[in-house]
């Protein structure tokens, strides 16, 4: 049997456990704990990152102080490792722990707010069948002060029969009144079978097909409010199955740039994006120039006459030198001088927009070439009433300097005319959202493109929108 009390203040160690009122647990964390749950919430999306820093952090604690203060800590865990955990906090917060042999499941629900007039239990933790949680337990998070406060619990039957069912965020309300504040009872409503468990109702079962129908349709900026785009049903068959909540979870993360220096393209892969020679017979990268100056650049029948390049030093000359020379065909007979001219520029040039000429001319001739730069694109549909037009969305990446890379973004057209709709908008956003550069296409357009550059390790937001369609893709660079 379990039991709170003051004694325990006396073996407690002093970094962990600072205060105990006969209500409330406390708990102190230290820099470590933090520290710790820092590095596991950031698998996940910078939107649920901070959802997850929060559950991973109250259950870390309970399960350390349950663990010191009772002898058999083999009966207290996670029902979930942190991989799958991560794909419940995505979305959702709570975090499911087995007592009592796996029998028995409490959920954690931590929070930051002050006001402990009610709390909010996700409709997934109750009205799931195997999520569903026999005690729930409310957690207040102070993280500036380094303190959490379990400050009672509720059991499925309360839960049930006296909460206020909120049918538009799909959460139970659970007023403050009614939460019993001595833990003590938890333990022993366990021990002695004082808590009824009643039957379930199952849900309907959806098929695979209606599943993969929903999950296309779920590509929103913020994951923290994709479950009230479905009904609570239609929810809990993605979140419900280990293999669709996956694969959602992949959906949201972020295309990890960085990883492309190193040629590793397997979280691209999976979600759908490709290297660019893979969709050249739909895309072109290079458009098409108007006629550019030679300014010295001597293009003969049968050979270039390089040496002029070699004694470039101005960088605008050298801007206009990779211009030219990245307009030649695939095919053509100067291609193996033109790639010496082009890496030269690339050595050369300071300029960003002269590196991403010269890398664009390098990939034109040589796209497995060290400096065309990694590019990789995908296909991209905004909605069903689009009428099947498709966009294509290409990130080209060229290194800046050792904690900064350059990236180079191109939306283009994949239609009969391959034109854009005239209100097509692009929101580049920074890691906090804000907008740093808009685009819009006009009647006419091709493509719309945008260079700029940022430090490894920031993410940055890309939102698409016609009209009432629009998603988004995060990427970290």
């Amino acid at each position: 049997m379990i039991f709170v009390n003051s004694n325990n203040l006396n073996i407690m160690s002093l970094d962990l456990f600072t205060a105990f009122n006969p209500e409330h647990l406390w708990l102190k964390f230290s820099p470590e704990d933090l520290a710790k749950t820092q590095e596991i919430s950031e698998k996940c999306s910078p939107n649920g990152q901070h959802q997850a820093l929060l559950n991973a952090l109250s259950s870390l604690c309970l399960l350390k102080w349950l663990k010191v203060t009772y002898q058999d800590s083999n009966n207290f865990k996670l029902e979930f490792d942190n991989d799958n955990l991560l794909t419940m906090w995505e979305f959702v917060n709570g975090t499911p722990i087995l007592i009592n042999n796996n029998s028995t499941r409490l959920i954690l629900f931590p929070q930051e707010s002050t006001d402990l007039t009610e709390f909010n239990i996700p409709q997934e933790w109750v009205d799931i069948p195997h999520f569903r949680g026999d005690y729930f337990l409310p957690v207040q998070i102070n993280l500036d002060s380094g303190w959490l406060r379990f400050w009672g619990f509720a059991t499925y039957e309360n839960i049930k029969q006296n909460s206020i069912y909120d049918d538009i965020f799909l959460q139970y309300i659970f007023p403050q009144d009614l939460v019993e504040e001595d833990l003590n009872l938890l333990f022993l409503f366990e021990k002695y079978g004082l808590s009824f468990k009643p039957e379930y109702q199952p849900l309907p079962i959806l098929s695979n097909q209606e599943k993969n129908n929903l999950l296309s349709q779920l590509n929103q900026a913020n994951s923290l409010t994709l479950r009230h785009r479905l009904n609570f049903v239609q929810w809990a068959g993605i979140f419900g199955d280990e293999t669709y909540r996956q694969l959602l979870y992949q959906q949201y993360q972020p295309i990890r740039l960085g990883e492309w220096l190193h040629h590793n393209f397997n979280q691209a892969y999976n979600q759908g994006w490709q290297h660019l020679q893979d969709l050249v017979d739909t895309l072109s990268l290079v458009t098409n120039s108007s006629s550019l100056s030679s300014n010295g650049i001597v293009m003969r029948s049968g050979e270039i006459n390089l040496q002029y390049i070699y004694q470039l030093q101005d960088e605008q000359q050298l801007k206009i030198a990779a211009q030219r020379l990245s307009i030649l065909p695939p095919n053509s007979i100067h291609k193996n001088q033109a790639l010496q001219a082009l890496d030269y520029i690339m050595t050369k040039c300071r300029d960003d927009e002269t590196r991403w000429n010269a890398a664009e001319g390098i990939w034109r001739l040589e796209p497995s070439n060290p400096n065309a730069g990694l590019w990789c694109g995908k296909k991209i549909n905004l909605g069903i009433d689009m009428g099947g037009f498709s966009l294509a969305l290409v990130i080209g990446l060229l290194p800046k300097s050792e904690n900064k890379n350059s990236i180079f973004f191109r939306l283009y057209a994949i239609n009969d005319y391959d034109t854009l709709p005239s209100n097509l908008k692009v929101n580049i956003m920074d890691e906090n959202t804000q907008i740093f550069k808009q685009l819009e296409a006009q009647e006419g357009d091709r493509l719309l493109q945008y260079k700029f550059w940022g430090t490894k390790g920031e993410y940055f937001w890309i939102q698409i929108s016609c009209g009432t369609n629009q998603l988004s893709e995060t990427f970290m660079i």
